[in-house]
């Protein structure tokens, strides 16, 4: 019996030290019937160049494959337009620093196809951590939700995100319908998910299926960003959705993140301690608004952009 088509879509940037790994562990996929899409997101070194020659070696093995070139937008844009370019039903989303394992989409497909689920939109897996070199460094999965697919995954998504990037498969209508990531975010995973679990069931298949590649100029390793991502986005969903998480859920989603923040705080913002101690005291009782993660995030904006003047070279 034919298995569908399956798509691969990679976003690339500056990452010309990894997007040859990224992309053999594509072509070296058990799965059959493949589709490759790369956007380069307007590149200063030679990511394009090593895209273009993978794709004049290796096309054989791709039913399709497409080397995009654009102006540099960002990778929430260059996401867009490869998932958009795709014409599986099902896209495999992966960064070009990140790698899968042999059996990944194989596995997911065939997970897919046995869940049966019609809401079902986004699938994941668990992940290795791996350095700049692919040296292992760890496992990633803590906090594991149950394998199977979960119809209110934003109940859990909004204290704790499990969805490791390189493990995401998308299906492709229900996430363009949704209108793909916010490109005017920072960092827009979570928010993409969360968007999507309010229409569609995200499903956790168990076992590592791919690496996650940490270096100096990983988005997460910056880490004021991340906080003023994410409170960017828990703002967006109180305001557009907050009904369906319970009072005490968002108090407790509060003060887990308040913690996190004042430890970051303790070291590089002392002068927000007393903000941020009042808040975790008033989220005991007092239910957050929209509001107070919209403060949060214009005190993350604040502080990094003093943090790019200081950056400046002197005039």
């Amino acid at each position: 019996m034919s298995v569908p088509l399956v798509s691969v879509a990679v976003p690339a940037y500056n990452h010309v030290s990894f997007l040859s790994d990224c992309l053999e562990s594509v072509r070296v996929q058990t799965y059959p019937r493949l589709e490759l899409v790369v956007v380069d997101d307007g590149s200063t070194d030679d990511t394009l160049a090593v895209a273009e020659r993978f794709a004049a070696i290796h096309a054989n093995r791709f039913e399709r494959l497409r080397v995009i070139h654009q102006a540099n937008r960002g990778v929430s844009a260059a996401s867009n337009r490869a998932i958009a370019a795709c014409r599986g039903e099902w896209v495999h989303l992966l960064g070009s620093d990140d790698q899968l394992y042999p059996d990944k989409i194989l596995r997911q497909q065939q997970a897919i196809e046995t869940w049966r689920d019609p809401a079902l939109a986004l699938v994941y897996a668990d992940v290795d951590r791996i350095d700049a070199t692919g040296q292992w460094l760890s496992a990633a999965n803590r906090n594991r939700p149950l394998p199977g697919p979960d119809h209110q995954a934003y109940l859990g998504l909004i204290r704790y995100n499990p969805i490791a990037n390189p493990t995401v498969a998308l299906r492709r209508e229900a996430f363009l319908s949704i209108g793909g990531f916010d490109e005017q975010l920072p960092l827009e995973d979570l928010d993409g998910w969360l968007r999507l679990s309010v229409h569609h069931a995200v499903a956790r298949t168990p076992g590592i299926l791919a690496s996650y590649r940490r270096h100096d100029h990983n988005a997460s390793q910056r880490q004021l960003m991340m906080f003023e991502a994410t409170w960017d986005t828990l703002g967006k969903f109180a305001e557009q959705h907050g009904e369906l998480i319970p009072p005490a859920l968002w108090r407790a989603c509060l003060r887990r993140r308040l913690r996190s923040f004042l430890r970051w705080a303790r070291k590089n913002a002392p002068k927000l301690i007393p903000m941020i101690l009042g808040d975790a005291l008033l989220g005991l009782i007092h239910t957050p608004e929209p509001a107070v993660w919209w403060r949060y995030a214009a005190c993350c904006r604040t502080l990094r952009q003093g943090q790019n003047r200081e950056s400046l070279p002197a005039a």
